[in-house]
């Protein structure tokens, strides 16, 4: 379950004033780091990614139309914006990350530079 966090400490807070700290998993293949974040409701036109100093941040903002109260009978889960930060080796290709949305699920992919990547070495026989 997502944390949340609040951004100002008074205790009249908007739901504009939160964000939800999404939770992630994160796998790492001979090629690859990638990361999975959970974003429901967020369209994919509403989520930035930013890489900066060795630092990922995934910010998403809920649909508006998701928010809103005009029919709602019973309410148990709160919908607000998403915010999660990431130091990140500088081993990572830059140039070569790339993200996809499904489902809500968010998957991040940032490739090794070729010198991070496993070797195999070779043995010769004499």
């Amino acid at each position: 379950m997502a944390t949340q966090v609040a951004k100002r400490t008074d205790r009249n807070l908007d739901k504009k004033d939160y964000c939800l700290v999404p939770p992630v998993d994160i796998y790492e293949t001979d090629n690859d780091y990638v990361l999975k974040a959970d974003m429901p409701g967020v369209p994919k036109v509403n989520i930035e990614i930013t890489f900066n100093n060795n630092e990922l941040e995934i910010n998403g903002k809920i649909d508006e139309a998701y928010t809103t109260d005009d029919n709602l009978t019973y309410r148990e889960f709160t919908l607000c914006n998403y915010n999660r930060k990431f130091l990140v080796s500088d081993r990572i290709n830059v140039e070569g990350i790339t993200a996809t949305l499904e489902n809500g699920v968010l998957t991040v992919t940032l490739p090794k530079r070729e010198e991070a990547k496993p070797k195999k070495i070779e043995i010769k026989a004499e």
